[in-house]
């Protein structure tokens, strides 16, 4: 089947190509990437600032955004974004789905495209941020104080990163060292403040210095709530509303801290050299489900990741581009539940999850040929150190994993730039291991369980411009999900896990088109995509029991998922800026079990749409979003189902007296919708918050 769909895709490659050898050839265009005062980026959706479509010859710096994928791009705005966190900034993306347990500051997930939350990859700057052990990042450890945007590559995993990922993956890019300022004094100066409802509050700072050879970015913040909002409580009886009552959530509070330092140094024989250190410290209550709230548990989590990034002056007249990246992350995670409020067994954790590696990315232009190549090599190492102190203290067996990703992709230019083929592989080389401790504290520990593969997955694309305005693309691929510690190993108490589980696999299909104009009377920066996808997954890995208070996983899932996204944007008079997506999915589970096969797929609504209108002048600007997530079913017998909600927000950003300094006020959710998220977690009602930010 796979390898009809890829013959199909050749042929289908072969006939655009056929197509597009009678459109007249076009001059390249100069000066690539280059507009003035913008930055020229091709089929990309900018939301916010204003966007520029543009056909060019790739360039190191726009070569992503030219190829065959669609890709989101999510400016950062300081001023309007102050008071968001990056579940709320993410959820009006195309073809993104955020899943929220327990509402403000709480643990929330993304899925691209139906996906699950593991099928996606984060990473921050290019370094992994996806742990082996759980598989998936929690939007709530992100911080976007010191974030310049966010890259949302659906349904593929570019050849520059080292993972396969089945729904797509989300980069993270830091904002960039400035230059020296004069004489070693600051360069820059900066700090905001801000409160809101639900007793939440928070504060920042940030600077800017250089010296000579070296520039430091540094960034700090503080934030917390006591996130008790009402809401409506059908005491765990939700066919008898006569005993529904409005209360107000526990336990849901939070506070984190979290710093960024960037040192960037002059270094020669490199164009850019940097030393970056990411780290936070969470700490808050796990409230519980719905009317079973927990008054006691916590959870508290502390993440330290440094890297190093350098980038060599290129070589051979300028055709060869490389990169190097060297990292090291270590998180602690410590979890107490004394009353088995959460997992109805009493808990406290104290686990410990590292990872370390390194890749290369070399990128290839030869003169004179119509193609460019990337090379892409990378090693990963990481641990789980698990410990328990319920109910008496014990450690092990630790979890390890190392693997190896090598990949590589094509991108081949042809009738001036209006057609390009590309075409890339992936392989990687894994050996997960797990041993019990010594029996004495001198001998070294014993081999428990050991996994070895490899994975190796092709993928294709085209892109045509049968006109300036118009481009066509479409892409296939096949991609897969490692197995994670949690599932291959178990945990200490409810979960035995298998180690003979293989990766989940999918296969990739998406078409469609994009309308670029730049100027079309009072109209600017017009921009329209439609796109239809067809994925398929195979080996799910789901959970089932396997006595009376255990349960172990197997790869016996399987789902298709078939849709269409729909975005557009604009400016009117270069004042009035809107922009918008909408997606509908039919997504079923095709697996072997009877009772869920046909059913919809938990937590994928079937229409989903966001829009967003700005109107902005020198000294200020306001904002209308509104939110639509569509009826889902929260577990895969269908039987319990969340209602639609539209949720409208408004923002009006100030600057009352002189550059730098500027006042938001925002408010979410003004229709007070009450709605409740994955397994019945409510969410927050009615809010507000306002924030202020100085910098000079």
């Amino acid at each position: 089947m796979r390898f009809a769909n890829a013959v199909i895709f050749a042929a289908a490659l072969a006939a655009t190509s056929t197509f597009a050898a009678v459109l007249p050839a076009a001059e390249e265009t100069k000066n690539a990437g280059k507009t003035e005062g913008k930055t020229a980026i091709l089929d990309t959706l900018f939301i916010g600032p204003e966007i520029v479509v543009e056909g060019i010859r790739p360039t190191p710096d726009v070569e992503i955004y030219n190829r065959s994928g669609f890709v989101g791009l999510i400016e950062i705005d300081g001023e309007r974004d102050a008071g968001r966190d990056a579940a709320s900034i993410l959820s009006r993306s195309t073809g993104v789905s955020v899943r929220q347990y327990g509402g403000l500051g709480g643990f929330a997930t993304m899925s691209i495209r139906g996906s699950s939350s593991t099928q996606v990859q984060f990473y921050l700057d290019g370094v992994p941020l996806n742990d082996a052990w759980s598989g998936m990042t929690n939007l709530a450890d992100i911080s976007l104080g010191d974030i310049r945007r966010i890259e949302i590559y659906r349904g593929f995993s570019p050849t520059g990163f080292g993972a396969s990922s089945i729904g797509g993956t989300v980069n993270l890019v830091s904002k960039n060292a400035p230059g020296a300022g004069e004489g070693g004094k600051f360069a820059g100066l900066g700090a905001g403040a801000s409160a809101g409802s639900f007793g939440t509050r928070g504060c920042s700072l940030w600077a800017r210095a250089g010296a000579g050879a070296f520039r430091f970015n540094g960034f700090g913040g503080y934030d917390r709530s006591s996130g008790d909002f009402n809401f409506l409580d059908d005491n765990a009886t939700p066919e008898n509303s006569l005993d529904d009552e409005t209360a107000a959530r526990e336990n849901n509070d939070y506070s984190k801290w979290n710093f960024t330092g960037r040192l960037g140094i002059d270094v020669p024989g490199f164009s850019a050299f940097s030393i970056d250190h990411d780290g936070f410290s969470r700490e808050g209550g796990v409230p519980g489900i719905g009317a079973n709230q927990s008054t006691r548990a916590r959870l508290e989590r502390r993440r330290r990741i440094t890297y190093l990034k350098a980038k060599p002056v290129p070589i051979l007249k300028g055709t060869a581009h490389a990169d190097i990246t060297l990292f090291h992350s270590w998180t602690a995670e410590k979890f107490e539940d004394p009353g088995g409020d959460i997992n109805l067994a009493r808990q406290m954790t104290d686990n410990r999850i590292i990872s370390d590696g390194g890749n290369v990315r070399l990128k290839l232009y030869p003169p004179r040929l119509p193609i460019s190549m990337e090379i892409f090599l990378e090693h990963r190492r990481e641990l789980f150190s698990p410990v328990s102190r319920l109910p008496s203290y014990s450690s092990g067996p630790d979890r390890k994993r190392n693997s190896t990703t090598l990949a590589a992709g094509a991108d081949i230019f042809t009738i001036g730039d209006k057609v390009v083929l590309s075409a890339n592989h992936r392989s990687e080389w894994y050996a997960s291991e797990f041993y019990d401790p010594p029996v004495l504290p001198w001998l070294p520990p014993a081999p428990q369980g050991l996994r070895t593969g490899e994975m190796h997955t092709p993928g294709a694309g085209f892109r045509i411009q049968p006109s300036p305005f118009v481009t066509i693309k479409g892409n296939w691929g096949l991609y897969y999900r490692m197995p994670t510690f949690f599932e291959m190993f178990g945990n200490l108490g409810s979960v035995t896990g298998d180690s003979s589980l293989e990766p989940e696999s999918g296969e990739n299909r998406d078409i469609g088109a994009v309308v670029a104009i730049r100027e079309a009377g009072a109209l600017s920066s017009i921009f329209l995509e439609a796109v239809y996808i067809h994925n398929e997954v195979e080996d799910l890995i789901l959970f089932f029991p396997n006595s009376q208070s255990t349960v172990k996983p197997s790869n016996i899932g399987a789902s298709v998922i078939r849709g269409i996204e729909l975005s557009w944007s604009g400016t009117l008079r270069r004042a009035l800026t809107f922009s918008g997506n909408y997606c509908r999915l039919d997504s079923r589970d095709t697996g072997p079990i009877p009772y869920y096969n046909g059913n919809a797929l938990p937590g994928r609504p079937e229409h989903q749409a966001s829009m967003s209108i700005d109107y902005g002048a020198r000294r200020w600007r306001a904002g209308y979003e509104l939110c639509f997530i569509g009826s889902n079913h929260l577990d895969r017998a269908n039987q319990k189902t969340v209602e639609a909600r539209a949720i409208h927000n408004l923002s009006l950003v100030l600057k009352p007296f002189a550059e730098g300094l500027s006042l938001t006020i925002e408010g979410y959710n003004l229709g007070d919708e009450r709605a409740s998220d994955v397994s019945g977690f409510p969410l927050p009602g009615r809010s507000f918050s306002a924030s202020m930010r100085v910098e000079i």
